[in-house]
């Protein structure tokens, strides 16, 4: 079998307006995000497949353009560092949902015992689950089936980008100052999720569609996740790319303890 081509990588000089706003950067650093979350774009040369997804990630993770430019939070510096170089042999890549075109999704949150019409969260007894201290219901419905509203959202929907994105701001990092009221994490949700989606208008039905891939992904070598680091809920890496334009956006967050 001939060899198949290799998908090579280049640095843009994107802008993110809404990731790097002064209202935005002040919502992550209160939500213990600001200085563990990466976000970059790369340019690629071949047209991407769905069952490509694997080899994708795999050239993607093992290119020096990428190495030489994603960066990972090293816990004993505090801070984001260059990834540096490593020979990926494996990686892991699923092609996420990404079809939310309104915000209306989130609508159901305004149901009694969950989020009041103010949009205060109520508040439920301490208790943790995964590792989270969480006092109100919000939280545990977003992290374990038994809270009475977990079924507002099936799987499928759970593992749509915009729900992913919201539930990750939520959660935030190891000291995170939760929100009483659930409207910046909606807002923020909506501005990032914009600033990362492409969307073009169907030419017969004149409706708006999502046309970006996501595919969650990580790099492995043997035993050892090398990127986006520690086994945590929190800790992930998400590849979003816009096919027609041949761009691949990388946002990423490491909780904290890394492999480092």
């Amino acid at each position: 079998m001939a060899d198949r081509k290799v998908f090579k990588f280049e640095l843009t000089n994107k802008k993110f307006l809404t990731f790097n706003s002064k209202e935005v950067k002040t919502d992550l650093a209160r939500w213990d995000l600001g200085n563990r979350i990466f976000l970059a774009t790369f340019s690629y040369n071949d047209f991407f497949k769905d069952y490509q997804a694997k080899e994708f990630t795999l050239d993607f993770f093992n290119d020096l353009n990428v190495q030489h430019n994603l960066k990972v939070f090293s816990p004993n510096r505090q801070e984001l560092v260059t990834w540096g170089n490593h020979e990926i042999k494996e990686v892991q890549a699923e092609i996420i949902p990404c079809s939310i075109t309104s915000m209306d999704f989130f609508d159901r949150l305004t149901t009694p015992g969950l989020v009041r019409e103010s949009g205060a969260i109520h508040k439920c007894l301490d208790e943790d689950v995964e590792g989270f201290l969480i006092s109100d219901e919000l939280h545990k419905m977003l992290l374990t089936e038994e809270s009475e509203h977990w079924e507002l959202y099936n799987e499928e929907e759970r593992q749509e980008l915009l729900f992913l994105l919201f539930k990750h701001l939520i959660l935030g990092g190891p000291i995170c100052q939760y929100d009483d009221k659930i409207d910046r994490y909606l807002e923020v949700s909506k501005a990032l999720y914009k600033e990362l989606i492409t969307v073009q208008k169907n030419s017969e039905t004149k409706q708006i569609e999502l046309i970006s891939k996501v595919i969650k992904v990580s790099a492995w070598d043997g035993d050892i996740c090398w990127f986006p680091g520690d086994d945590h809920p929190q800790t992930f890496c998400y590849l979003i790319l816009n096919p027609v334009n041949r761009i691949v956006s990388v946002l990423s967050h490491d909780f904290g303890k890394g492999v480092w």
